[in-house]
């Protein structure tokens, strides 16, 4: 069994493998072009090249795809960037489902079956690649000259997060639904009997 873990975007696509005994691969992909539909195709054929190297023929693949739209909240994002980034995430996820069985997996459940907390003054991005350093010796990171880590880090580190949810729930530590929120509309299920008997 292979997890591929994919952070999917219209500028990076953060890619984390994992097969049991062996060390993460990482990797990271920078779609090209000027418009959508040639970042659609750049993205297709640089994925396509590397799915190539680095999965063998007869190997079992499941592929965690964050879902795009999940973290995203209303005001802080246009809709022209949530539709490109949405459109991405299909064209991949589509092409992905050739080689393999597709999760898709949203940033706060990712967050809730990792356990990951943000420090005072952090961000999620920083906090994901904290975590992603002090988990994985190997982690490639890199600064800028100015101190800044390096274009694709923040991208491999999600990808590594997502890694590590999918194996969670693959290996049946971890659920993708909620159990609050299951047991929140139980709740209210009863509530709303229990008042429909009261009202007889």
């Amino acid at each position: 069994m292979v997890i591929i873990g994919w952070d999917v975007s219209t500028a990076a696509i953060g890619v984390c493998v994992r097969r049991e005994g062996e060390p993460d691969q990482f990797s990271v992909i920078f779609p090209k072009g000027s418009t959508h539909l040639e970042k659609h195709r750049s993205a297709v054929k640089q994925v396509e090249a590397f799915l190539s190297e680095a999965i063998k023929p007869d190997e079992k693949v499941t592929h965690i795809v964050e879902e795009r739209l999940g973290g995203f909240t209303g005001g802080f994002t246009s809709k022209q960037t949530l539709m490109a980034l949405a459109a991405m995430n299909a064209v991949v996820s589509h092409f992905l489902s050739h080689s393999g069985t597709v999760v898709h997996i949203p940033p706060i459940t990712t967050k809730r079956i990792t356990g990951l907390t943000l420090l005072d003054g952090e961000d999620k991005k920083q906090a994901v690649v904290r975590l992603a350093r002090s988990s994985v010796p190997h982690f490639p990171y890199k600064e800028t000259k100015f101190g800044n880590w390096a274009e694709g880090v923040d991208d491999m580190a999600d990808a590594w997060l997502l890694t590590e949810a999918g194996s969670k729930v693959l290996r049946g530590e971890a659920t993708l639904g909620s159990s609050k929120k299951a047991a929140g509309s139980k709740n209210k299920a009863r509530r709303a009997k229990g008042n429909r008997k009261t009202k007889k």
